[in-house]
């Protein structure tokens, strides 16, 4: 090969390779950006899954609640306390 010769299939060879390492870069970006897209996905489904369990401690709160409230026990307690409030505030009026 002459020099001409050379230089060029030497700058054929350099822009393919370039060209193999542009199409890398894009290959390696496409993939970064759908590992972005589905992280964000995955914190998603994770914050809905946070919120419903959320959601679901503070009904089983507010049914435990309730059943303490109907509790044969709370119940005499809290219609005494109101039955002595109610006596002492009549004798306080009289």
């Amino acid at each position: 090969m002459s020099n001409p010769e050379q230089r060029a299939y030497e700058v054929e060879m350099a822009a393919a390779m370039a060209a193999a390492e542009a199409e890398a870069a894009a290959q390696a970006q496409a993939e970064a950006e759908a590992e972005a897209q589905a992280a964000a996905q995955a914190e998603a489904e994770a914050q809905a899954a946070a919120e419903a369990a959320a959601r679901e401690q503070a009904r089983q709160d507010s049914a435990e609640v309730t059943r303490g409230l109907m509790d044969p026990v709370t119940i005499r307690q809290l219609s005494s306390s109101g039955h002595f409030a109610q006596r002492a505030r009549e004798g306080r009026n009289r």
